[in-house]
């Protein structure tokens, strides 16, 4: 879609070049949801593509995934074998339910920043401890919890003119075993429940994050696999999402449903 108000259009190659932001500026990056329908409110345009943030690299004890890297370059990075938690990368785009245009154009921290309750790459990222890398124009970069950046339906504790920068998530998440579920009305519909499970073969310590049914993915945590009765319990204090699509307790119901298929097929060898 032609975006009519845009009167500038910037590709700096670092982030001093970046013009004073001003109302009207947005980030661009795999602009497959920026350009799908009008922004009235934007005049100025700053592509991140020039600044080369794809990267893909292992630092110290942590995995450093670029904001710009596409959601193909995430599934199909040769990951090590003993990393079963990468296959949550591969279930979080699967449960997408995009289209091969949106999948090599699309952006892990573009995905991320737009903040939909049915976004997917947030609750997986939730559920493997990570943590975000945040960089201004004229501040020093900051970091933040991934569990904590979301605050509602498309509002996160970026400040005007801030950018994510990176993901890291720690080795030691990458060895957990993983399971996405999803539940939608039909395939190619938005999601009303996604459910990353997340499991420490060495402990059974279990992360379960929620998404599409909640505003902004809910972390649920235990010291060992949940029983029926824990994860019930657990779920009565969840801030359910309702709207025209399904009510709360609809959600309610179909996210235990996904919760208990999860750590069944984590429980097994």
């Amino acid at each position: 879609m032609d975006l009519h108000t845009v009167e500038t259009y910037c590709r700096p190659l670092d982030l001093a070049s970046v013009p004073p932001w001003k109302r009207g500026y947005a980030w661009l990056a795999g602009g497959t949801w920026i350009f799908s329908e009008p922004q009235p409110h934007l005049t100025t345009l700053v592509d991140l593509e020039p600044l080369g943030w794809s990267e893909i690299t292992v630092e110290d004890d942590r995995l450093e995934i670029g904001a710009t890297c596409t959601l193909r370059q995430l599934v199909t990075y040769p990951w090590s074998a003993e990393w079963k938690a990468t296959e949550a990368f591969r279930g979080a785009v699967s449960a997408l339910a995009a289209s091969f245009k949106v999948t090599h154009l699309a952006t892990v921290g573009g995905n991320v920043c737009l903040a939909l309750a049915i976004g997917v790459m947030a609750p997986v990222l939730v559920a493997l401890d990570a943590t975000y890398e945040i960089w201004s124009p004229t501040d020093p970069p900051r970091t933040v919890a991934a569990k904590d950046f979301q605050l509602g339906v498309q509002q996160t504790v970026l400040q005007p003119g801030e950018v994510l920068r990176r993901i890291w998530i720690p080795l030691a998440s990458l060895n957990w075993r993983t399971q996405v579920q999803r539940f939608g009305i039909a395939e190619t519909d938005p999601a009303l429940s996604l459910v990353v499970a997340a499991v420490d073969p060495a402990t059974e310590r279990t992360r379960v994050c929620l998404g599409a049914c909640v505003m902004a993915p809910y972390l649920l945590e235990f010291d060992r696999i949940p029983s029926s009765e824990q994860i019930t319990a657990a779920l009565q204090a969840v801030p359910w999402l309702t709207d025209s699509r399904a009510s709360g307790s609809y959600r309610q119901q179909m996210t235990e449903v996904l919760i208990r298929r999860s750590l069944h097929a984590l429980r097994e060898p």
